[in-house]
């Protein structure tokens, strides 16, 4: 199965149940319907078709049937106010589904919800929920929103000469016009004391598939090359080691394991498992599914045979993709090392694919036609036993870098240093 990884960020805006039978709603096949007209009804729709598709209901400690009892009475309420008044500040109902979805594990989800009656004067008629966002923000080492720090991260890559002896540096942009979204890359050739060479890239997404097989000749996608091919053909006493820095990386596609991990595996791998929701139920889970990566020819090195180091930076803004590559390069490959702070936490797979069924998991509804839109994991994934969802991985290394005033360079530094040791 291959499948598209997004994140909240790049999306905004766009148990069995023991309650009873009746409060069933086919979960895709009737979320295209504007089901109510009140504040309680749409609460209720929500409500129930979270109930029924929501993949995470196995980790998540939210008790969702208390929080059908706690809020039904607070959104009944909205109605009595909105019959006295004629509407309803949008702070009150976006406070009130913050209140009830806030805490929620799934660090890909977005709760978008039109206020049916907003108040005159309000600057949105959108109620919005972002649960990892949430958690995130609220760490101890949180440094920074991930769209601020790849502003820096490139200014400080546009630097790099300043920093460390460069044998080459080049930076490059890919557009995707189905997507309307871009993706941003920097390679250097970082040169050591002692002549040896660690080639390094930078990458604002993983969109590696899409760039080498639609825009190879472009400069992104020559960029690419470059970086695999120093990889691939640089003589091993002069390679050093590899780094990958996938700081304020917000996710893309998983086929782009092909490439980052398959280039260097001898043999077929099972790097992670998934399963998807298939009844209304919230503990009717599909069989977790073993997730295979082969080898791949195109930019192949045996990196275990020769020793040869391979860091992965991550951060707290390494969502998604750009938090899964670090830990499955760590888990297959014996010579990754990781650096970092622990990453955002959104692991669940997302885009539907076409041979299962899934009618009972992943977003529902669209907020300009239908007055709400969720947006949640199609898939819940495990890694070496382990579901991460709302954890994030923890690498080897751990550097924050609120402890070195915000300074970009610790964590490079420490990579570099590794690798140099080795």
């Amino acid at each position: 199965m291959k499948r598209l990884i997004l994140i909240i960020i790049a999306t905004a805006l766009l148990a069995i149940s023991c309650r009873k039978e009746a409060d069933y709603v086919p979960y895709i096949g009737e979320s295209g319907k504007l089901a109510y007209s009140t504040y309680t009804e749409q609460f209720e729709y929500i409500w129930k078709c979270i109930s029924t598709g929501y993949v995470f209901w196995d980790v998540d400690t939210v008790d969702w049937d208390a929080a059908y009892n706690r809020f039904k009475p607070k959104f009944q309420a909205l109605d009595n106010q909105c019959w006295d008044n004629g509407f309803v500040p949008t702070a009150e109902l976006d406070s009130l589904y913050n209140d009830m979805m806030g805490s929620m594990r799934d660090h890909h989800m977005v709760v978008v919800i039109r206020n049916l009656h907003p108040a005159p004067g309000d600057e949105t008629d959108l109620a919005q929920v972002y649960p990892g966002r949430k958690e995130v923000y609220s760490r101890d080492y949180y440094f920074e929103h991930s769209n601020v720090e790849q502003a820096s991260i490139k200014a400080f890559l546009a630097d790099i000469e300043s920093h460390y002896t460069v044998a080459a540096h080049d930076s490059a942009e890919a557009y995707f016009p189905e997507t309307e979204s871009s993706v941003s890359y920097v390679y250097c050739l970082i040169t050591l004391d002692d002549g040896r060479k660690i080639p390094y890239l930078w990458q604002s997404m993983a969109a590696i598939t899409p760039v080498m097989r639609e825009q190879p000749e472009e400069p992104a996608g020559k960029l690419l090359d470059r970086w695999f091919r120093a990889i691939a053909e640089t003589p091993r006493n002069q390679l050093a080691g590899i780094i990958l820095d996938n700081r304020a990386n917000r996710g893309g596609y998983q086929d782009d394991l092909d490439y980052l991990v398959g280039s260097y595996l001898n043999q077929r791998t099972c790097i992670m498992k998934t399963r998807y929701k298939e009844g209304p139920g919230r503990l009717e889970h599909s069989a977790w599914t073993p997730y295979y990566i082969n080898p791949c020819n195109i930019y192949h090195r045996d990196l275990t045979a020769e020793n040869i180091p391979y860091v992965v930076l991550c951060d707290v803004n390494s969502v998604s993709m750009g938090e899964i590559e670090p830990m499955i390069i760590r888990s297959v490959l014996p010579t990754a090392h990781t650096i970092g702070e622990r990453t955002f936490g959104g692991t669940g797979p997302l885009q539907p694919v076409s041979d299962i069924n899934l009618n009972y998991g992943g977003p529902f509804g669209n907020y300009r036609e239908h007055h709400h839109y969720v947006y949640t994991s199609t898939f819940e994934a495990q890694f070496n036993g382990k579901v991460l969802e709302g954890v994030g991985f923890t690498p080897d290394e751990v550097i924050l870098r609120k402890e070195h005033g915000g300074d970009l360079k610790s964590q490079l530094d420490a990579a570099v240093r590794y690798i140099s040791n080795q």
